[in-house]
């Protein structure tokens, strides 16, 4: 077996705030340590209630699942067996204390702490590990790495504390990402989740009550493995208006998730909040369905394409805080080049010309568009320069559970604006877990080409053989124009200068453990 990780201190207040390095075989030595938003000298504070305002309501159903709304939630609950790093992307452990991988990759094993309980009071075991796993291959969970567990032939318990996972396709490094989402549920209450009658974790929090649509609270797990969490509670207030949710921090909440980078000016020049990003990121894709007519003519939907000004929505909607994209994945990931990334800039005179040639003039493209955080914003400029072209949009705002139980079921209709955070994830993992992009998307774009040149990339051996299979894969689906990255950027935040030590891994999701109030 190849050994890919050390066992290091727990993953708490101590060891977030240490150097943890691993390397060897598939991972890279690296410096491991997650974004802190102000970190401050001199002793934390223990006490008080943290409020937190965001447009979404939290998703318990769909806690295996990247959802928006989960964000503050998900890993101050739960945990996970190991979290990506903010920097440098590379994995380390939080309820896992080794793993290792054998030669051929088609063997990982993983080892667990011994000493974590539920907040039931129940130990967690092996097979709690192992229950999770298999519900991320069931369908109705959502979690966007199915696909990537469908490959597994098989997951074990080969230990109290100890699992082992088989495939036919290498396993590492794409199980990191799957780890990532796959926070750790209890098998006995598992069910509670559907209707949030009960939430039960590891996490340094233990969920209190939940009044849907309106507010969520936490207080502080006083059993957890690792030292207990410096707040007693956190309340999540969800406002779903982005403006008023922007507003309530004058008063009502110290900390706002996914403000808009318009409402962000109205806090320039105060001293007593702060403005900051949070990493991962987020991609704004509009999404076509290539059966439906006339989009079915490849010719009008790379017009679409052509037709958005991506750098007017930078600059109105994200006040200059973004950049113009046409692909799903990091810009500097291997293979990618400049042609590729800026593949569909702006050129309404070519999107004419395309329209022209699919016969499509005065088409009407109706198009659903999530409410959350930048997006109808953002479909404001995408009608006005669908209609400079000559087409006719018709766009609906659907709040944001009904769009994702839509997205899920892959029927959004003709044409979709979306919202996707899982950056910070290899593109061999995100062709197969964005919903815009993965089999059954709701494009309903699947051609067996498009299978093939997604396994070439996800088996490449190499930076050579990745990056040639990577490039082949993108002019691919560019000229398919069947998902069109509009921008990428990344979430805005506020909170009062109070707030201390905010961290957050990879892909944007808070911890909580650290943070503390200065009052």
């Amino acid at each position: 077996m190849t050994q890919i990780c050390k066992k290091g201190p727990r993953f708490g207040v101590a060891s977030r705030r240490s150097i943890l390095k691993s390397g060897a075989a598939i991972l890279s030595a690296a410096v491991l340590a997650t974004t802190s938003v102000q970190a401050q000298e001199g002793t934390p504070k223990d006490g008080g209630t943290l409020r937190i305002a965001q447009t979404a309501d939290i998703q318990p159903n769909n806690i295996l699942a990247g959802r928006g709304g989960n964000n503050p939630f998900r890993h101050n609950v739960f945990d996970s067996l190991t979290v990506l790093d903010s920097e440098t992307g590379q994995p380390r452990g939080v309820l896992a204390t080794d793993w290792s991988s054998s030669d051929d990759g088609l063997t990982f094993t993983v080892q667990i702490r011994d000493d974590v309980t539920f907040h039931s009071g129940r130990p967690m075991t092996a097979e709690d590990v192992v229950y999770t796993l298999e519900q991320v291959a069931v369908p109705t969970n959502s979690s966007q790495m199915k696909p990537l567990v469908d490959e597994w032939i098989s997951i074990e318990a080969t230990g109290d504390y100890e699992v082992t996972i088989t495939s036919e396709t290498p396993i590492a490094p794409r199980v990191f990402d799957v780890f990532q989402l796959a926070v750790i549920v209890d098998r006995e209450t598992f069910g509670g989740l559907q209707d949030g009658s009960e939430v039960i974790g590891t996490g340094p929090f233990e969920f209190d009550s939940w009044s849907p649509g309106a507010s969520v609270r936490m207080t502080r797990n006083e059993d957890y493995w690792d030292d207990p969490a410096h707040l007693e509670a956190v309340e999540i207030n969800v406002i779903n208006d982005s403006t008023a949710m922007a507003n309530a921090l004058r008063g009502r909440v110290d900390m706002v998730l996914d403000l808009t980078p318009r409402d962000q000016v109205m806090f320039q020049g105060d001293p007593n909040i702060e403005i900051f990003n949070s990493p991962g990121g987020q991609f704004f894709p509009l999404g076509i369905d290539v059966t439906a007519e006339p989009f079915d003519n490849k010719a009008l939907r790379q017009a679409i394409g052509y037709a958005i000004d991506r750098e007017r929505i930078i600059d109105q909607v994200m006040s200059g805080a973004g950049e113009a994209a046409s692909v799903w994945w990091r810009s500097n990931e291997t293979g990618s080049t400049d042609e590729i990334n800026s593949y569909y800039s702006y050129d309404p005179d070519r999107a004419r010309a395309l329209i022209a040639e699919a016969g499509a003039e005065g088409t009407t493209v109706p198009i659903n568009v999530i409410g959350y955080g930048s997006v109808p914003a953002i479909y404001e400029i995408v009608q006005n320069n669908l209609r400079d072209v000559g087409l006719v949009p018709q766009g609906q705002i659907l709040e944001t559970a009904a769009f994702d139980q839509r997205q899920t079921a892959g029927d959004l209709g003709a044409s979709f604006m979306q919202i996707h955070g899982l950056q910070g994830f290899s593109a061999a993992t995100l062709v197969d877990a964005l919903p815009a992009l993965r089999t059954n998307n709701p494009s309903k774009f699947d051609p067996p080409r498009y299978e093939e040149l997604k396994l070439a990339l996800q088996s490449a051996q190499g930076e050579e053989a990745y990056a040639a299979a990577l490039q082949e894969l993108a002019n691919f689906m560019l000229d398919e124009a069947f998902s069109h990255v509009l921008i990428k950027a990344q979430p805005i935040g506020a909170k009062r200068v109070e707030v201390q030590d905010l961290e957050f891994d990879n892909t944007g999701f808070l911890h909580l453990a650290d943070t503390w109030l200065d009052d």
